[in-house]
């Protein structure tokens, strides 16, 4: 070989690996206006160890965001439900606003002028948006407005993978229980891909271009929503023999009234047939609360795998990182499976932001707040102009300084006229039937006691009805608020009933 020939074999040996990682790390643009972040979980509640180490799920991804910025530890939804939670983050009106208050109403065909949060950062800050997996509800109801589309991009979630025609991994058969047979009520170890993973690889492709404008970019991630699906090696982490369960007495509810049964027996059949089973069978109610914990703890893999892609890409030093849950899920606790109520474990939810320059990292805020700050949270973050009629309030003044006054209390809703409000130490809660709650969570954090007959806590009652709304738009009530109780068994076929 010559010398002419060393020295291009030499030159060639340099310039590749730099192609390559030119490939991998997009040259970095100046941007005037910082990137965003949007990260969105579906039904994670607050048994994690992000709120606490003592916790049964472990979250160390959640932890390390967390560490980059500021924790809300007393963060609550809207209203207990995807579609209305997500309808008031996305467009910065509550329910009792906007009048979605269920699963099944379209938000778009009532709203369908509305500016949502990805469509005003384009046309008010020339951001490009992206998106990909659950943000809005999926379905016909979280669809957008016809050629309105909020992002100029977006990665529909996928269909679940399921295990095969009739072959739920949770014992249940379609035949036999048509409801838990299917796979949206399935539950336990998965062994084919997560849609999860699909929606990251779409986000992170687009973390790997080179934008010459700054970009909203949303990652919905569906876990752990039903069915509670997680691989093998997650599940042994949560071994069945040391698994925790939530605190049940009994008798838990009979301090409260109609309205609130009504919405523990909103998917009745959940507990009917996981609490007829034996402990260790697959459609057990211990069993789904294994997969439950397994289900969040896979979520929480995908937020570690967003944050290290964003970190390889060189954009996080210019990039907020918005996160939270759209509601969260009784496991057994309060006599039931589901999230549609207005207790504690079914509305308080993860909620991280990390604004470099702004937020101070490893800040935890335990005044109470609602995703519906979200909106207007982020519009000041991003130096856009205020949108005068959203309903929630700007966080960045509690960012900037963490011990400062913050005197709204967290409001959340389930249905017309039913309502809780969430200070510091109380939950209060007034139903449309005139029934009332009242715990105290210095001494109560699982809501045991309703304290709202106790004539000594009148003023505590007082205090918190100034902060329930006066008005209230019009809407279709769900229709379990509107029947009575069902009552174990009542409704389902004897074949439903499972008991061993």
């Amino acid at each position: 070989m010559n010398i002419i020939s060393v020295f291009l074999a030499l030159v060639l040996a340099f310039i590749f690996p730099l192609s390559l990682l030119a490939k991998e790390r997009p040259p970095v643009v100046s941007l005037s206006k910082p990137n965003v972040l949007f990260i969105a979980i579906d039904d994670m509640n607050d048994w994690t160890t992000l709120f606490d180490e003592g916790n049964p799920i472990q979250t160390p991804n959640l932890k390390r965001l967390a560490a980059r910025g500021t924790f809300f530890s007393r963060a609550y939804c809207a209203s207990p439900g995807c579609n209305p939670s997500r309808t008031a983050i996305m467009t910065g009106y509550r329910p009792t606003t906007s009048g979605v208050y269920g699963n099944r109403t379209p938000w778009a065909e009532i709203m369908p002028d509305t500016v949502t949060i990805p469509k005003y950062f384009e046309l008010n800050g020339g951001y490009a948006t992206r998106g990909a997996g659950k943000i809005f509800h999926h379905g016909v109801t979280g669809k957008e407005p016809k050629g309105k589309p909020a992002f100029q991009e977006f990665f529909k979630k996928l269909d679940i993978r399921g295990p095969g025609a009739g072959k739920n991994y949770n014992g249940y058969k379609p035949d036999q229980n048509p409801r838990l047979g299917k796979i949206a009520f399935d539950w336990g170890v998965h062994d084919q891909k997560m849609i999860d993973d699909d929606m990251c690889e779409y986000v992170e492709a687009q973390m790997e271009k080179s934008w010459d404008k700054p970009i909203f970019l949303a990652a919905g991630i569906f876990n752990p929503h039903l069915p509670f699906y997680a691989p093998q090696e997650t599940f042994d982490r949560y071994p069945f023999e040391s698994l925790r369960m939530p605190p049940m007495p009994k008798g838990d509810l009979d301090d409260v009234g109609e309205m609130a049964r009504r919405m523990v027996r909103k998917e009745y059949w959940i507990w009917d047939n996981t609490t007829n089973q034996s402990r260790g069978a697959p459609g057990s109610l211990p069993s789904m609360v294994q997969a439950y914990q397994a289900a969040a703890d896979y979520a929480d893999q995908m937020v570690g795998r967003l944050i290290d892609k964003l970190d390889a890409t060189s954009m996080a030093d210019n990039t907020i990182i918005v996160l939270w849950s759209d509601h969260g899920y009784h496991l057994g606790d309060k006599e039931t499976a589901v999230k549609f109520t207005l207790w504690e474990k079914a509305n308080r939810v993860p909620f991280i932001i990390v604004a470099p320059g702004i937020t101070i990292p490893g800040t935890r805020i335990e005044q109470p707040v609602g995703l519906i700050d979200i909106y207007p949270t982020l519009l000041e973050l991003a130096g856009l102009p205020p949108k005068g009629d959203n309903d929630g309030l700007s966080l960045v003044p509690l960012l900037k300084n963490p011990d400062g006054k913050w005197v709204r209390p967290a409001l959340m809703n389930e249905g017309p006229g039913n309502h809780a409000v969430r200070s510091e130490r109380w939950r209060y809660i007034r139903y449309n039937t005139g029934d009332e709650e009242l715990y105290d969570h210095r001494n109560d954090p699982w809501e045991h006691t309703n304290l709202a007959s106790d004539p000594r806590y009148a003023g505590v009652i007082a205090e918190h009805r100034k902060w329930l709304p006066k008005n209230e738009a019009p809407g279709v009530a769900m229709d379990h608020l509107l029947r009575p109780v069902p009552a174990p068994g009542i409704g389902l076929p004897e074949n439903l009933s499972n008991r061993p």
